[in-house]
């Protein structure tokens, strides 16, 4: 029998092991790539400054050397400014602070209006690239809402084409685009793809209007446009929000130093943690709870003493961890008063005492809980991530099922077709326990009011 608990306790074991890894190993993926991406960015921004430092330090000798031979000519046009990266990091983690799909994407929108005068937000669907919002027109004598309204079927845009035949980044003048819009022909303008598992979905457009053309930074709206699309990739399963490597550092006061030895008594050294008068630094994140997996082999079991009859054991120690094994027989136990009449002799007993040797029990019942646990989570984030789907795509629809109290027979399909697999992903266990789908219904399409549902 203690052969058959540890055989379990292996198989537990290497179970969640396997889960950890494959989360740990999509994570530091995901974390690798956009680490080698900034650190591209990161190098081009240092040529960039290198060369116009070197450019600076000579223009003095070559305007001396002019000065002697003709007139002063003109001063070059100024270098356009680039975003440093700390404002492309701080665009990301307002970026990932969203707790859906929706959110994510209207902060992108407001990040990308930093690097930009104009930015419009368009939709995949089928071929046909269709308006999500906009932000900036209004303030430059378009209008926002406008965005909406518009739709490029293929052949429409050539630069929209582009972004979805050739799957890359494209950069023009922007005033076709931007008369489709209503808006004022910009200076410059780019359209950046958004790749969300595996495939196009949506495209970002940037301008900059006449007069802004410094805060225009095409690199800082490829950056938070691919960070995104990585971002919504892993929405329902990020747990880390904000991230600790977006968190920002906190500033240690640097030790005060070691006063000159002397022949005399050494005089008492000051304290260094007293001698900053900077304000206490944010206290850190707690660290992580070991996962369950591996601390099955690590929980103490203590073997049960002789004892004439076996006490009640304690509730974390019932039968339902090893449903097979039974109470083993004491050497020689005192009679048991009779059970009841209407319980069954097979049934197993509530007093089970694991025997020496058999490890990992309680462990086992903790990991079983935590597994409940993460299976819930992972229904509720599920269920978040479809529902928020539903919305993005049909924010017209939304809205007046809002109004009308209609949601539901607007839109059936969709919320149908959503049902359909989150009842095929999520066990029935968990759907028995809590309706996750019909909350997430409630809290993102009726904004609170179930009775917008129409059902």
């Amino acid at each position: 029998m203690a052969v058959w608990g540890d055989e379990v306790a292996k198989q537990l074991d290497e179970k969640f092991r396997e889960q950890i890894e494959k989360i740990v190993g999509d994570v530091r993926s995901t974390i690798t790539d956009i680490r080698e991406v900034i650190d591209q960015q990161l190098d081009a921004a240092m040529q960039s400054v290198q060369a116009d430092a070197n450019s600076m330090s000579s223009r003095p000798m070559l305007a001396a050397v002019l000065a002697d031979i003709e007139p002063p000519v003109s001063a070059a046009p100024p270098v356009v400014a680039r975003a440093d990266a700390s404002k492309v990091r701080d665009g990301v983690r307002a970026i990932e602070q969203g707790r859906s799909q929706v959110e994510v994407l209207n902060a992108l929108l407001e990040q990308c209006t930093a690097f930009g005068s104009r930015a419009a937000l368009l939709i995949l669907k089928g071929d046909s690239f269709s308006g999500w919002k906009g932000s900036g027109f209004t303030r430059t004598g378009g209008n926002d809402e406008a965005v909406k309204r518009f739709s490029a079927p293929s052949g429409t845009v050539p630069e929209l084409d582009l972004v979805l035949r050739d799957e890359h980044v494209v950069t023009w003048d922007g005033a076709d685009f931007a008369a489709k819009l209503g808006a004022s022909a910009p200076t410059s303008a780019v359209v950046v793809p958004m790749v969300i598992k595996d495939k196009i979905s949506a495209a970002m457009y940037v301008d900059a209007v006449a007069g802004e053309e410094a805060s225009f930074d095409q690199a800082a709206v490829e950056m938070l446009v691919f960070s995104t699309g990585l971002l919504i990739d892993t929405l329902a399963v990020r747990k880390k929000v904000p991230s600790p490597s977006l968190s920002g550092g906190v500033a240690v006061a640097a030790p005060a130093a070691a006063p000159t030895p002397v022949a005399a008594a050494p005089a008492p050294r000051p304290a260094a943690p007293v001698a900053a008068p900077a304000p206490p630094p944010a206290p850190a994140a707690p660290p992580p709870r070991p996962a369950p997996s591996f601390a099955l082999n690590q929980v103490p079991v203590v073997p049960p003493s002789p004892r004439p009859a076996p006490p009640p054991a304690p509730p974390n120690l019932q039968t339902t961890a090893i449903p097979a094994m039974r109470e083993p027989v004491a050497p020689a136990p005192p009679p048991r008063p009779a059970a009841p009449s209407g319980e069954e002799e097979s049934k197993p007993s509530t007093q089970f005492v694991p025997p020496p040797g058999l490890r990992g029990g309680a462990a086992a019942i903790v990991g079983q809980q935590n597994e409940a646990a993460r299976k819930h989570d992972e229904a509720r984030r599920f269920a978040r991530l479809l529902v928020s789907e539903i919305k993005l795509y049909n924010e017209a629809k939304v809205e007046q099922g809002r109004k009308n109290k209609d949601l539901y027979e607007r839109l059936k399909e969709d919320i149908d077709r959503s049902r359909q697999m989150y009842d095929e992903r999520i066990p029935d266990d968990v759907r028995k326990a809590s309706n996750y789908f019909y909350e997430e219904l409630v809290r993102i399409l009726a904004d609170g009011d179930s009775g917008a549902l129409g059902l």
